[in-house]
This record gives structure tokens, C-alpha cells and sequence, in this order.
């Protein structure tokens, strides 16, 4: 539920903006969190009950880390508030709270993972492996959900990251073969119903995670980690690339290429390296994977997300989209209640990175247009900017550039938030924050290590 409650979340902040924090998408998301914090406060409970000792209760395995990671998470809420307070609301799926929210939840799965009891057909064991998975996948939530804030060269390595991540630990605490292919399948079934459920309510869909369906390759006998890993990141890759290619996917295949053709490349070596036994070539098979990453993160673009987060309403403005199906979009707005007090500026187009601006136009009183072209497929946010008293007011609507027609909208003038440089102690609170989590994932996976110790020397 508070997967689906992630993806409806963000559907409707595309579809409608932004609103408050008692929006059904939020109730969903921590209503569901705080079921779980509750079974886990249960199972504490009953575990302290039969061991009548604290430090013995928290050395059930997981135990500590599902608390852990449920206690982080619903905490990131007041956080966030308090962030958005302080330095302006933002939009980004990737700023520190939000990424808390990714962080802990994931450790929280790991942790319920870690403390299930083997089931005979390994329904419950599927389950649980594929809300790790999930969790881990939410890093790349606005790029499957075709909002992405970043540059797209960045999707596919926070995939493979993400993804292989999610199959040591599967394979880790799931003595079960084809434990991940399970998993896959059960994850692939809870996006197509995340699907469905928003086509009903007319939202927006994420993509389908086709490429996910290459983790699979990791339960297939391969000798060795190296081999494992390098054929799964190929097979990973290679998907992600084909899907995009074809246009499945909302990714450009050039930026997936970019990052596919290296880690194939590298994961084919490292496969026959790990085959031929000939330690020299696994040796220089895996500084190519260094080198391959390194020119990964070389060439990419500094990564500045498209909307800095809605501020402080100004008034309404009604807005108006017509597309010609070949990327030329006209867009009309009236605000006849600030007519006289708007200057108007510029069309502004963003997605991806990529900031495009066009001129804008008063045509009566309170009535502007202005005339934009997308180059790029996939959708884009169109904003439609003015002067006001000295400072930049502006509205949006997501409009797709292969799209014909035209649409209308109610929408909100605002003045945009968090587009300041960020302050040092902006800075600082981030690192502080992205640290917590990234500790906590340090700690799932030591305990993790831990529990597959016990099982094999339980003495």
C-alpha cells in the first residue's frame, strides 16, 4: 500500500500541483508505514516477553533494524515539514528528507525480511523480497513516472546500484532458489496493479520496469560474485537500453546507451574472465568497471532538478495548452484579477535539466500567450512566468510534446520557492540527513552479513 500510496502521491502532484499534507496519497503512505511500525512494535513486544531481556529481544534477527527503519521513517515527516519551513518547499524526489523516506524504508524491509520465519512455498519470503526491491527502486521513481528532475544519463546507475543492491540482500536472507526471480515477478505484479489502479482514477502511470526483469539472471549458476554481478549489471543494462529504444520506456535511448554500452561491455568480461579462471583478465576486467564508472559520472551534466518547489500563492490563473502534436505548443493564461499588476516575462520549458524559454506576450488586460517548441519527447513542464512587484511569479502545467489538442486548466500563481543558492547550513543539514541513511543501509547490510554467519556455522 504505501508503495502504490508513492506512485499515486506523485502522480497527483503532476496531474493536479500541489496541496496539502492531508492529501489521500499522504493519509495512504504513513497510515500504511505506521500499520507496519505497529507490527514491528508487536513483534518487539512478544519478543521481549519471551526473552524477558531487552538486549536479547534486539538480537532477533531484523528486529532492530525493521524499528530502526520505521522509526526514520514516519520521523522524516515532521523533518520535512521542518525543511520545507526553513529553506523553501521543494519538489525533488532526491532532496535529503525525502531520500530519508527511501532510505529507512528500505531498511525497515530488509529488516522484516531478515526476521521472517521460512514459510513452506516461500509466498511470504517472494513478498517481502520484492517490498525490498521496491523500496530500492524508488530512487528512481520521477524518472519511471517520466518527471525526471535530473539529468537522464543519471537513471541508469542508480538502477544498477539500487537494483543489485536489492539481489545481495534477497539472495543474502532467502535460502530458496530462484528467491529473486520471485521477487521480480511479485514486484512486476505490484507495478501493473499500481498501473490499473491509477488508470481508474485517472491519473498519471508510471513506465512498467521492464529492465528490473534482467535482476533475474543473478540466480542462474555463475561462478563467482564477479561473474554474478557483471552478467546481472549487463543484463540489466542491455533491457533498459532495448525498452527505451522502443520506446517503452520514458528514457531517451542515447542517455541510456551512454551508461549501457560500458557496463555490458565490462560485464561480458568480467563473465568469461570469471569463466576462463585466468585471474590477470578478472584483474583488468574489474578496474574497467572502475574506469567504465568514472566515465560515468565524468560527462554528466550538473544535475539541476526542473522545479525549485511551488511558494507562496499569489492568485489564480487560467491557463490554456494547445499542442500541434510536433512538439509546438501555444500557451495562453488569463488572470484577470492581477491583470494590470502581472509584467509578463517568458514561457519557460523544463524537463530533464534542460531549462528552454520563449517570449511572453500581453495581448489585453489580464491576457498573455506565448509559443514554445519541444524538442524532446516525453513529458515537460511549462511554466509561465511573470514580474510582480519586483519578484517572479509563476504557474505550470505537464504537457506531453508529441500531444494534440487542447487542454485547460485552473491553476495557482505563485512565487517559486528554494530557488536561492543553498546556504551552508542548508548544505551541512543535507549531508547530515543523507548520512543517517546511508548509515542505516550500512547497518542492514552488516546485519545482514551477520545473519547469514549464524545459518551456516550455528554454533
Amino acid at each position: 500500500m504505501s508503495l502504490f500510496a508513492t506512485y499515486w502521491d506523485d502522480a497527483w502532484h503532476t496531474d493536479i500541483g500541489r496541496d496539502t499534507a492531508l492529501i489521500a496519497p499522504h493519509l495512504a503512505l504513513y497510515g500504511s508505514v505506521a500499520v507496519v511500525g505497529l507490527v514491528v512494535l508487536g513483534w518487539g513486544l512478544v519478543a521481549l516477553a519471551r526473552t524477558r531481556s531487552i538486549r536479547a529481544a534486539l538480537r532477533q534477527p531484523g528486529l532492530l533494524l525493521a524499528g530502526l527503519g520505521g522509526a526514520v521513517t514516519l520521523a522524516a515527516a515532521p523533518l520535512d515539514a521542518f525543511w520545507h519551513d526553513a529553506f523553501g518547499r521543494d519538489a525533488v524526489l532526491w532532496s535529503p528528507p525525502h531520500m530519508l523516506v527511501v532510505f529507512a524504508s528500505t531498511t525497515m524491509a530488509i529488516g522484516l525480511l531478515a526476521g521472517i520465519r521460512p514459510t513452506r512455498h516461500g509466498i511470504v519470503e517472494a513478498a517481502l523480497s520484492a517490498l525490498v526491491l521496491g523500496s530500492a527502486m524508488m530512487t528512481v521513481l520521477e524518472y519511471d513516472t517520466d518527471v525526471p528532475q535530473f539529468s537522464q544519463t543519471l537513471y541508469l546507475p542508480v538502477v544498477l546500484v539500487s537494483g543489485l543492491l536489492a539481489v545481495a540482500i534477497i539472495r543474502a536472507l532467502v535460502a530458496r532458489p530462484y528467491a529473486v526471480a520471485q521477487a521480480v515477478a511479485v514486484y512486476i505484479a505490484m507495478r501493473l496493479i499500481v498501473v490499473a489502479v491509477l488508470i481508474l482514477l485517472g491519473r498519471s502511470t508510471p513506465d512498467l520496469p521492464l529492465a528490473v526483469l534482467g535482476l533475474a539472471v543473478a540466480d542462474l549458476p555463475w561462478r563467482g560474485h564477479a561473474a554474478r554481478y557483471g552478467a546481472t549489471g549487463a543484463a540489466v543494462a542491455a533491457l533498459a537500453w532495448m525498452v527505451s529504444a522502443l520506446g517503452v520506456a520514458s528514457q531517451p535511448a542515447a542517455a541510456v546507451g551512454v551508461v549501457a554500452a560500458p557496463v555490458i561491455v565490462v560485464g561480458v568480461g568480467l563473465v568469461l574472465a570469471t569463466s576462463w579462471r585466468t585471474h590477470p583478465v578478472g584483474a583488468t576486467a574489474t578496474a574497467l568497471l572502475a574506469g567504465a564508472g568514472m566515465l560515468m559520472l565524468g560527462p554528466v551534466p550538473e544535475a539541476v532538478a526542473h522545479d525549485p518547489g511551488q511558494g507562496q500563492p499569489v492568485t489564480s490563473v487560467h491557463l490554456t495548452v494547445v499542442g500541434d502534436g510536433r512538439g509546438n505548443v501555444r500557451l495562453d493564461a488569463v488572470a484577470p484579477d492581477a491583470g494590470s499588476r502581472l509584467v509578463a516575462d517568458s514561457v519557460v520549458a523544463r524537463r530533464g535539466g534542460q531549462t528552454l524559454t520563449a517570449r511572453l506576450n500581453e495581448i489585453g488586460a489580464g491576457k498573455f500567450t506565448g509559443t514554445i517548441r519541444l524538442p524532446e519527447q516525453g513529458r515537460w513542464f511549462v511554466y509561465v512566468e511573470f514580474g510582480r512587484a519586483g519578484e517572479t511569479i509563476e504557474a505550470w502545467l505537464p504537457i506531453d510534446s508529441g500531444w494534440k489538442g487542447t487542454t485547460s486548466a485552473e491553476r495557482e500563481l505563485y512565487v517559486p520557492a528554494g530557488t536561492q543558492p543553498p546556504t551552508a547550513t542548508q548544505i551541512a543539514g543535507g549531508a547530515a540527513i543523507y548520512a543517517v541513511g546511508l548509515i542505516l543501509l550500512a547497518l542492514a547490510l552488516i546485519q545482514t552479513r551477520r545473519i547469514v554467519r549464524r545459518r551456516h556455522n550455528p554454533a
